[in-house]
C-alpha cells in the first residue's frame, strides 16, 4: 500500500496543532473564589463577643464545574496575627501576587495538580485565635478541624480522607499549621508552616521583653495599642492561651506579674503558655507526629521578629532528637517578604510539597 506522504505529514501537523491549541487552552483557564459564610456553635456567646458566623474564601481550579465526576485534595491555609482571609486574596496587580494567580498558573505550568484551596478568617476581635480552643474567645481549634473540614467535604467534591487533605499557614497560622497537624493526624496528613509564631520562649520573646511590662502597666485597649505590635500581641496570645473569662476588659491572665519591681512567672499562666509552645508538645504528642506523611516549616534569616527563626530552629532540634522526620529551611527573607511572586515559596516550595505527598 502507497503512503502519500504529503497527506501524512499534514495529517501530523493537523494533530500537532490541535494538541497544541487545546494545552493552551487548558493553561489559560481560570479558576475561581468562592465566597461561603459557616456559623459555628464553637463560637457562640464567647466572653470576647466573637462573631459565630465565619468568612470562608474556597479556591476551586479549573474545570471544577466541567469535570463533575473529579475529585480533588483540600489545602486549609490559615493566615496570620492581625489578617484574615483576604490576605490570600489582595491583588498587587501582578501574576503570582494571590492564591487565584499562583493556582492559575501553577497548575498551567505543570508545577502542581489542581487542588481546593480553603481560606477562613479566624480573626478575633483583638486581632487573632492562634487556632486554639479558649475559654475567652471561642473554639477555633473545633471551628478549624471540625466545622470547617465537615463543611468543605459536604459541599465540595473533596477526596475526604487524611491522606489527600493538607494544612499550611503564615505566622500565626504557621503555629496554627503545626500544633492542629500535631493533635490531628486523622484529618491532616501533610504540614507546611511558614514563619511559625510562638513556637516557644526565646530572642525578643522572654520574661525581659518590654512588651509585658507595657501589657501589664495598660487599664485600657488603647494603651496597649500604644505599647506597640508585640505588646498587643501579647494580649491576643494571652486571650488564646491563658484565657480568664471572668476577668474584664483584657479577659486573660498573663505569664508574668510584677513582684517587688520584678517580672516572675505568673502561675497558672506561665504554666499554660508552656504547654501550649510547640518545643514543649513533642515529646506528648509523638506519636500523632510520626503519623504525618509530611512535616515542614521554615524561617527567613532576617524576620523582623526574632523568636521566630531561633525558636524554629529549636523545634527542629527537638523534633530530630524524638526521631521525627521533618523538613526544616531557613532561607534569605524576612516576615514576608518571600511568599509571593512567580519566584516566591508559595509557588515553588509550598504547594509544590503539597503536591509531591497527598494523594491526587
Amino acid at each position: 500500500m502507497r503512503v502519500n506522504k504529503k497527506l501524512l505529514s499534514l495529517h501530523s501537523g493537523l494533530i500537532f496543532l490541535l494538541l497544541f491549541f487545546a494545552a493552551q487552552s487548558v493553561f489559560s483557564q481560570s479558576g475561581k473564589i468562592v465566597s461561603e459564610k459557616i456559623h459555628s456553635q464553637a463560637l457562640e456567646k464567647t466572653a470576647t463577643g466573637e462573631s459565630p458566623d465565619r468568612d470562608v474564601a474556597v479556591y476551586l481550579p479549573p474545570n471544577y464545574d466541567t469535570s463533575p465526576a473529579k475529585r480533588y485534595p483540600v489545602i486549609y491555609l490559615l493566615h496570620g496575627i492581625g489578617d484574615t482571609h483576604e490576605t490570600w486574596l489582595d491583588d498587587g496587580g501582578e501574576d503570582w501576587s494571590n492564591i487565584k494567580s499562583v493556582m492559575d498558573k501553577g497548575i498551567g505550568e505543570g508545577r502542581f495538580r489542581a487542588m481546593i484551596i480553603v481560606m477562613p478568617d479566624e480573626r478575633t476581635k483583638w486581632f487573632g485565635s492562634f487556632y486554639v480552643n479558649s475559654a475567652a474567645t471561642g473554639n477555633w481549634e473545633d471551628f478549624t478541624v471540625k466545622d470547617l473540614v465537615n463543611f468543605v467535604d459536604r459541599k465540595y467534591r473533596t477526596i475526604a480522607n487524611p491522606s489527600s487533605r493538607g494544612i499550611a499557614g503564615h505566622s500565626m497560622g504557621g503555629y496554627g499549621t503545626i500544633t492542629l497537624g500535631m493533635k490531628h493526624p486523622e484529618v491532616y496528613s501533610v504540614v507546611y508552616g511558614m514563619n511559625p509564631g510562638l513556637i516557644g520562649w526565646g530572642g525578643d520573646l522572654t520574661i525581659e521583653s518590654s512588651s509585658f511590662k507595657s501589657v501589664l502597666a495598660a487599664k485600657t485597649f488603647d494603651e496597649i495599642l500604644q505599647g506597640g505590635a508585640l505588646t498587643a500581641g501579647t494580649l491576643t496570645v494571652a486571650q488564646a492561651f491563658s484565657p480568664n473569662p471572668n476577668k474584664p476588659p483584657f479577659y486573660a491572665d498573663f505569664p508574668f506579674a510584677m513582684v517587688n519591681g520584678k517580672l516572675q512567672p505568673n502561675e497558672p499562666a506561665y504554666g499554660k503558655w508552656m504547654d501550649n509552645f510547640p518545643v514543649n508538645m513533642v515529646g506528648k504528642y509523638k506519636s500523632n507526629l510520626l503519623k504525618l506523611k509530611g512535616l515542614r516549616f521554615d524561617s527567613g534569616y532576617d524576620d523582623e521578629y526574632r523568636f521566630i527563626p531561633i525558636n524554629s530552629r529549636a523545634l527542629s532540634l527537638v523534633l530530630t532528637n524524638h526521631g521525627i522526620n521533618h523538613v526544616f529551611e531557613e532561607y534569605n527573607g524576612d516576615h514576608r517578604n518571600r511568599m509571593w511572586g512567580r519566584t516566591g515559596r508559595l509557588s515553588t516550595e509550598v504547594l509544590p510539597y503539597f503536591e509531591t505527598l497527598l494523594e491526587h
